[in-house]
């Protein structure tokens, strides 16, 4: 039989987290759900999926999952593998993971009576032994980034109060049918940054409406403080391209230059590398695809929302 949810899981050097990741996951179901695990191993290099293999045997005595693998020869990142594991899954509806999570009891219920043809669900994000929570994130301008959202609406109230700005990577879930009419993510996005909001805003552009699901949560392992910072020097010149790759896709003119001039203030070296990309990338083109296609403008995102910029500015 097909399965239900198809579990999408990009990992890259995630050697001990990716089985109790999956064992987990299927663990959580309550309604004997057919799972089907895609992992797209982004090139990893510490026996990721040898390791996997390894804890085969272990992780298929869970009743009704299926774990298929999928590899990609050099590193692309998230993005690409998000859309690689989309494009071969079998299921009807799919769950974008992360490979360091867990996932509340009865999440597998939640999602099937919740879903919908034009509505992604947005799990929650939680962090042990913390109070932390967060019901998906908000954009984060004049950056292009995220920052979480700790507020979420009561059902009842109006569609407004249970709307998500954006969706977070580890807890994305929508049909496969809506994954390929928005798209799948955009692969002119290089590694990390700026993928999920730009994802998100281009689902609400379209017509699609992004649901809190507050009662799904997806307990995430976070990197240290200077872990991340690490991360983030080794690419950060990739994350600045993305936040300005996600203005000129959808921002005015002068809103551009605006998120332009915030990094050239923050990350002058950078942002001159990531311009120089961005000016040999397709996103003119993209644009005037987007703009043919989208029901909705971005201004009619940010006054739904009430989007304020971070840094007091009027946003043009």
């Amino acid at each position: 039989m097909r399965p239900e949810i198809s579990v999408v899981i990009p990992a890259h050097n995630e050697q001990s987290r990716l089985a109790p990741t999956i064992q987990s996951i299927s663990r959580a179901r309550t309604s004997g759900t057919r799972l089907e695990f895609v992992i797209v191993d982004d090139a990893s290099t510490d026996g990721t999926i040898a390791n996997l293999v390894s804890a085969l045997p272990r992780l298929l005595e869970e009743p009704n999952i299926h774990i298929r693998v999928e590899s990609l020869e050099e590193r692309a990142g998230n993005y690409v593998a998000r859309n690689r594991g989309a494009e071969v899954a079998s299921a009807d509806v799919l769950f974008m993971t992360d490979a360091h999570v867990e996932f509340s009891k009865g999440w597998d219920d939640l999602v099937l009576r919740r879903i919908r043809p034009d509505r992604i669900l947005a799990a929650t994000t939680v962090q042990e032994g913390t109070g932390f929570k967060s019901y998906g994130c908000k954009l984060a301008v004049p950056r292009m980034g995220t920052k979480w959202n700790s507020e979420n609406g009561v059902p009842g109230e109006g569609r407004k109060t249970r709307a998500v700005q954006v969706a977070t990577c580890h807890g994305t879930a929508l049909t496969r049918d809506l994954f390929k009419r928005l798209g799948g993510y955009d692969t002119g996005m290089i590694l990390y940054g700026g993928g999920e909001p730009e994802f998100s805003v281009r689902a609400w552009l379209h017509g699609a409406e992004i649901h809190s699901l507050s009662e799904v949560e997806v307990q995430h392992r976070f990197k240290s403080r200077d872990q991340f910072a690490v991360f983030l020097d080794s690419i950060r010149h990739y994350w600045v391209h993305n936040c300005i790759r996600f203005a000129l896709l959808y921002r005015s003119e002068i809103g551009c230059l605006q998120v332009v001039q915030h990094y050239a203030g923050l990350f002058p070296d950078e942002t001159h590398e990531a311009l120089k990309m961005v000016n040999q990338s397709d996103v003119w083109d993209r644009r005037a695809f987007l703009e043919q296609n989208q029901i909705r403008s971005f201004d009619w995102f940010a006054g739904y929302f009430a989007v304020e910029d971070e840094s007091g500015r009027e946003i043009l």
